[in-house]
């Protein structure tokens, strides 16, 4: 995902998506909005289904700033 424009799924017009994909954008499109709660929601829950043992994620914004989920 990383250098990649991520964006809640049918939240742009085709027109916009179109503009993107022809400036060579890489456009990754989640059914949720793209928050760092809720990836590090996403994450745990993909982890989870994965059959790990899964106490808490942390999805960081920035180098001091994070947001996180537990069970």
């Amino acid at each position: 995902m990383d250098h990649s424009l991520i964006i809640e799924e049918n939240s742009l017009k085709p027109a916009t998506m179109e503009a993107l994909r022809d400036e060579d954008f890489v456009i990754i499109e989640v059914p949720f909005r793209p928050t760092a709660e809720n990836f590090a929601k996403y994450f745990f829950e993909k982890i989870k289904e994965d059959g790990y043992v899964v106490n808490r994620v942390e999805v960081y914004e920035t180098p001091n700033n994070f947001a996180a989920y537990e069970e």
